[in-house]
């Protein structure tokens, strides 16, 4: 009897998990190539951006900076008291009495506010209205109102930036010559440098992937779905960035939110049609197995907790698509 229940248990084990997709690929989506795709890295070119990155960021922890009496301007720091007014009634939160940013390089939270930074000397005060923007975390009853910020500058300074000389290197950075700190630089983002290139072929092939297939239509209440989903995790970001979520995309992607969206549909219906032309599948153990690992890929520690949030179902559904994708990545041919 143990044997055979020893047996029942193994079999159960063994079962293909059935998952449920949120639309017929192939309506959608003709599939093209999409094994030895080939593509070009142009990896010098990412390792001379990130080195130079790095040594930019070096300089700028070593700048001082000197007061000024003319007008403020690119790379100054400038630093101001402020208030911010909703409705006529001041909101702490909006405010403070001592802020400094560097023009040209730092960001806020509120879109508009660096611009109206620039040409203000020390003693100045500007009132300027801003918009708070929609999905705003800090403060969600404010989002998307007016806000009116009274503006005084205390200071401008402008940067006096290191030259980068054998004596800049060996009294900061312990390194002998330029040539020495160039490679310490290259060896300190050697990791940033790997990851930007695999992130940079796993683009390419993507995107080639996407051209290879054929786009028939788009689910449109799928991608209404994922419109929200995607909107509540860029707005985020963008906010860090004083940017809404499409100028967000633009910057980062060279494309507009929907077209953002639309792509990342088109991409999840590409792999679903792989999952489905090389019979993928996932049983119970695989599935219990892999979920721990797949949980802190997806940036969770616990993965009960990810199972809570997402459900088994659409984790199954992800494990597969990520199986597509690794098949993809693991055929391509870089050049």
């Amino acid at each position: 009897m143990a044997s055979v229940m020893m047996f029942v248990s193994m079999t159960a084990c063994n079962n293909k998990i059935k998952v449920t997709y949120d639309c017929k690929a192939s309506d959608y989506v003709k599939l093209g190539n999409y094994k030895g795709i080939e593509v070009t890295v142009d990896e010098q070119a990412i390792e001379k951006k990130l080195v130079e990155q790095k040594i930019q960021n070096d300089l700028d922890a070593h700048t001082t900076y000197d007061a000024v009496t003319r007008e403020s301007r690119e790379e100054d720091q400038i630093t101001v008291s402020f208030t911010g007014s909703i409705g006529g009634t001041q909101v702490d939160g909006f405010s403070s009495n001592d802020y400094s940013l560097v023009l040209g390089k730092d960001t806020f939270v509120i879109p508009g506010f660096v611009d109206a930074l620039y040409g203000l000397k020390t003693g100045d005060t500007k009132i300027v209205t801003l918009t708070v923007p929609e999905n705003f975390k800090d403060g969600e009853e404010y989002s998307g109102r007016k806000i009116v910020y009274e503006i005084t500058v205390k200071n401008v300074e402008q940067p006096n930036a290191p030259m980068i000389t054998d004596a800049y290197v060996k009294e900061n950075f312990d390194c002998d010559t330029v040539d020495a700190y160039h490679e310490k630089v290259k060896q300190d983002v050697q990791s940033a440098i790997d990851d930007q290139i695999q992130a940079s072929r796993k683009q390419a092939v993507l995107t080639k992937l996407q051209d290879d297939s054929e786009v028939l239509g788009y689910p449109e209440d799928y991608v209404a779905t994922k419109s929200a989903d995607y909107e509540k995790s860029i707005s985020f970001y963008s906010m860090m960035q004083g940017l809404s979520v499409d100028e967000y995309c633009q910057k980062n992607y060279n494309m507009s939110f929907d077209e953002y969206v639309k792509k990342a549909v088109v991409q999840e219906l590409i792999f679903q049609l792989i999952v489905e032309q090389e019979n993928l599948s996932i049983t119970e153990y695989e599935y219990k197995g892999d979920l721990q690992a797949f949980a802190e890929s997806m940036g969770y520690s616990d993965k009960d907790s990810f199972v809570e949030k997402y459900g088994k179902d659409k984790i199954v559904k992800n494990m597969l698509l990520q199986q597509a994708q690794d098949i993809v990545m693991n055929n391509a041919v870089f050049r």
